[in-house]
This record gives C-alpha cells, sequence and structure tokens, in this order.
C-alpha cells in the first residue's frame, strides 16, 4: 500500500522568506495527511468568496484540511486574535500606504504566530520571518545591537516591498504569497516544470516544494478562521499589555530596565513592545535617534520621559523623571501600613514647607531630609524632592 504523504503543519514558529524551512515544539505539530479524503462543503466557498477582496480565496480540499487543523487549535487562534488588535493596525497602515491588499496581513499569522521573537532553525527571525541577508536587501538593520526584523513597523514595510516586487513580477498575488515561502527561482523552475508560460499558482503546485504547496492553503484558512472564529468556538483572548502606545525618539543610550523602572511599566511589555532591541538596550544618538514604544502613561510621565530621551549623555545607573504631580492624583494619607518601597519625584512649589510635603505624602520631614541629604528642614520653590511613600 503506497503509504500516506503527510505535512507537518507548524503551529507557532515562522517559515522564514526564502528559507521554507518549519520548525516547532513537537507538541505544537499536527499531521495532516495530504492524500486523505476531506469532504468539502459549499458553505465554506461561499464564506470564502463572501471575504474576498483583492487576494483570490480559493476553496478546495487542501484549504479544507487546514481550516479543519485550524479550528482545533482554538488556544492558539485565541492569542493570535488578542496580539492582532495590536499588530495589525501597525499593518494596515503601511500596507495602505504602500498599496498592498489589506488581506497579506494575515501572512504574518502564518509566519510566526505574531511573535516577534519567533526564529526558525535556518535563522528566519520575527514577525514575517525574514532570513538575515534578505532582510538587509530590504533595507533592515540587523547588527550586535538591534534586529529590525522583530520590528512590526520596519519588517512589515520590508515584507509589503518585497510582496509588491513579486506581484510586478507575476501579476498573481497567490504566486507571491508563494515566492514569500519560497523564492523567485522555485517559482520559475516550477513553471518550467509544468510546461512554461504564466501559469498560476495552482497550475504549477504540485511541481513546488512541499511546504510551498501548503503554504497558500494555509494562508486561506487563516483568512478564513480569524474572520469566523466564534462559529468555531475561538474568542480573543487579552493581549497581555496595553495595545494603546506611544512612541518616543531617543537621542541616547539608555536600557530598558531603566525606562520601565521609571514610568512602573512591566518590563517585559516593554522588551515585548521594543522587539529589535538587543540586550534591552537602546542606543540612540542625536545623529541617530532610535524609537522607543511604551504603553500609555500619566501624560505628566510621558512628557517627563519624553524630554529626558532627547538629551544626549548615555544613561548611567537608574534614569531619573523630574516632573510635577497634579493635586488631584497626591496620595491620600493613611494610617494603614503601606510598604516602604514607593519613591516620588516631586518639584516643591510656592507655599510649600518640608512640614506639608511629608504630610500630603504620609511620609515624615526627618525621612525626606535624609533621602535627599538636605542640611536643613527648609525647602524652597523648585527644589526637587525624592519621596519614598509610607
Amino acid at each position: 500500500m503506497k503509504r500516506a504523504l503527510t505535512y507537518t503543519l507548524v503551529l507557532f514558529s515562522g517559515v522564514g522568506l526564502l528559507g521554507f524551512s518549519l520548525e516547532t515544539k513537537a507538541s505544537e505539530i499536527k499531521r495532516i495527511t495530504l492524500n486523505s479524503p476531506t469532504k468539502v462543503d459549499p458553505a465554506y466557498r461561499l464564506t470564502l468568496e463572501n471575504l474576498q477582496k483583492t487576494v483570490p480565496l480559493t476553496y478546495n480540499e487542501s484549504v479544507q484540511k487546514h481550516i479543519n487543523a485550524y479550528a482545533s487549535q482554538k488556544h492558539r487562534f485565541s492569542k493570535i486574535l488578542g496580539l492582532s488588535k495590536y499588530y495589525f493596525p501597525i499593518y494596515e497602515r503601511v500596507f495602505k500606504e504602500k498599496g498592498l491588499p489589506d488581506e497579506l496581513k494575515y501572512l504574518s499569522v502564518v509566519e510566526s504566530s505574531l511573535n516577534p521573537h519567533a526564529t526558525s532553525w535556518v535563522g528566519a527571525t520575527g514577525l514575517w520571518q525574514f532570513l538575515e541577508p534578505v532582510g538587509k536587501i530590504y533595507g533592515l538593520t540587523i547588527n550586535d545591537t538591534l534586529d529590525e526584523r522583530k520590528d512590526p513597523l520596519l519588517a512589515s514595510a520590508a515584507a509589503a516591498d518585497y510582496l509588491l516586487k513579486s506581484y510586478a513580477m507575476y501579476n498573481d498575488w497567490l504566486l507571491a504569497i508563494a515566492s514569500y515561502n519560497c523564492g523567485h527561482n522555485n517559482i520559475r523552475w516550477a513553471r518550467e516544470n509544468a510546461g512554461g508560460g504564466n501559469l498560476d499558482y495552482w497550475a504549477i503546485r504540485k511541481y513546488l516544494p512541499v511546504e510551498t504547496q501548503n503554504y497558500v492553503p494555509a494562508f486561506i484558512a487563516t483568512v478564513y478562521i480569524m474572520n469566523n472564529h466564534k462559529k468555531h468556538g475561538i474568542y480573543p483572548s487579552e493581549a497581555g499589555f496595553n495595545i494603546f502606545t506611544n512612541s518616543l525618539t531617543v537621542n541616547r543610550k539608555v536600557s530598558l530596565w531603566s525606562v520601565a523602572k521609571a514610568t512602573n511599566v512591566n518590563i517585559d511589555v516593554l522588551t515585548l513592545l521594543n522587539a529589535s532591541y538587543k540586550n534591552q538596550i537602546i542606543s540612540g544618538t542625536p545623529g541617530k535617534p532610535k524609537r522607543l514604544i511604551i504603553p500609555e502613561i500619566k501624560p505628566y510621565i510621558y512628557t517627563a520621559l519624553k524630554d529626558e530621551l532627547l538629551k544626549s549623555e548615555p544613561v548611567e545607573g537608574d534614569l531619573k523623571l523630574v516632573y510635577i504631580i497634579p493635586e488631584n492624583e497626591l496620595p491620600v494619607k493613611t494610617t494603614k501600613y503601606v510598604a516602604r518601597d514607593v519613591s516620588i519625584v516631586y518639584r516643591v512649589q510656592e507655599g510649600d514647607t518640608l512640614s506639608s510635603i511629608a504630610e500630603k505624602f504620609n511620609s515624615t520631614e526627618e525621612e525626606i531630609k535624609v533621602s535627599n541629604k538636605l542640611k536643613h528642614y527648609s525647602v524652597k520653590p523648585g527644589m526637587v524632592l525624592k519621596i519614598i511613600q509610607g
């Protein structure tokens, strides 16, 4: 009996631009038997026809196999749906500016499951799984301190450029998608083996690498699941971070740890939002500024951070922010015990005394004097004090 041909479907790690090699954990792998019969359903065909915009969403048995597999991966797609609330608006803005069909954003789900740190065994990295040489060709910086393949804005722009170039070559979006997986040479060889001419993806599919034979059906199935997840009992989970963010220009060398400490933002969140910076260090200069992405924070902290990051001197140790806390956000004095590890930076206002400041922050005059190495118990407007709450 002829052995059934199986395809290892990657659930988490990306395929890789021009790498077309797949890798993931064994526990995250499903095997799809390609030549085993799968029932097709006209309802799925109609759904895909209604979803179709610019990119053809062909429905066939291979697409149905992938839909069946994805519909069973509820936890994975629940997480992806949550992450898409952050990443998809970035892709949509880039694709609109470059004139790319919006639905190509789903290709990043096939590539990386929207994980900026995804890396395949051949070295394809990031949300769009660029191999290093190809990433550099398309303008991404990859060096000892920076890997822009992990930057959602820059990597999606590079992916858009590749797909636009491929579409210009083939005038066929499905072939452009296939070439993203296996490269232009494999498309050319497949066309030659299929008899030559401007054949479409389905006409040359059997001559393409096995991964690419399943790459386009996987894309179409992903478009289906991402838009019909509720029918299969799949609902978005929380992204795990505030998806509303701000961008700041960084003119100096600063660690993400120091930013996290100064703003009280979780370091894991900062690392995810700024995944392109190696060793959690941003090496900005006035001549070559870098970009810091940070979740929305209180306006007065944001302004202080913005001013501090525009300075040119490298940050040694902790990042010190100076800001005025609005009166309505000052802590309410309480007699209950409060852990004494929360520090506040406060600029002395007209009419303040050490006694009144201590009362505002539930501290003592002596503690403020010692913490700030004051010689006297007097303060002047404009002085900056570090106050340990308690």
